[in-house]
């Protein structure tokens, strides 16, 4: 019985890896012209619907979600397009590994891997990089409408530092590693700042 589960869970993994794949692709073929499409939205819509299993994980679940706001008034703006080319072309930079997460994802990046829980009412966030949540401003409302407090740098009063999925693996010379080595140099002064990825941060939404 043990066997057989774990043999269910192994294809189940290698079919999720082959969706995710799958979706890098398909996001590589809409961009190659370097547009996005009322249609091309719509088809992608409609691969996601067919391929469900992968609106579940991470960043299959982001892409559903954004792609089904922009269709659920039936109206595509110039904004909610340029913002879904930009993820897309940000994911297609790198490769999807069986985690999920982008290649130069916040994975490879100084975060905290043992932040179980984010705590957002009463606490202090900085974003830094680029996310598949949303704008930077979509991520800022979600911490203010919750009770938490945004900053725009890193200070030592900082509670939290969210690190963007699709940041750079060359962290160190962008300008959002500027943001994560103050971090760091704070941290080494005993200020109790948590870096977290993304992801983390999502799920303590």
């Amino acid at each position: 019985m043990e066997e057989s589960f774990a043999r269910e869970g192994w294809t189940n993994a290698r079919l999720l890896k082959r969706s995710c794949e799958s979706l890098l692709g398909i996001s590589a073929g809409l961009l190659a012209d370097g547009k996005l499409n009322d249609q091309e939205i719509r088809f992608l819509d409609n691969w996601l619907s067919d391929n469900l299993a992968l609106t579940s994980t991470w960043p299959g679940e982001v892409i559903f979600s954004r792609v089904k706001s922009i269709l659920i008034d039936n109206k595509i703006t110039e904004d909610e397009r340029e913002h879904l080319k930009q993820t897309l072309s940000d994911l297609i930079g790198g490769t999807l590994q069986e985690t999920g997460t982008a290649s130069g994802a916040a994975t490879s990046l100084p975060v905290d891997d043992d932040v179980c829980s984010i705590v957002i009412k009463g606490n202090r966030f900085c974003f830094t990089g680029n996310f598949l949540y949303g704008t930077r401003k979509a991520c800022e409302r979600a911490i203010i409408e919750r009770g938490g407090v945004v900053t725009s740098g890193t200070r030592k009063d900082l509670d939290y530092l969210v690190v963007g999925t699709l940041a750079s693996r060359d962290w160190a010379h962008t300008s959002h590693g500027r943001k994560i080595e103050k971090a760091m140099e704070y941290r080494k002064a005993n200020c109790l700042i948590f870096i977290a990825s993304e992801k983390q941060w999502v799920e303590s939404l």
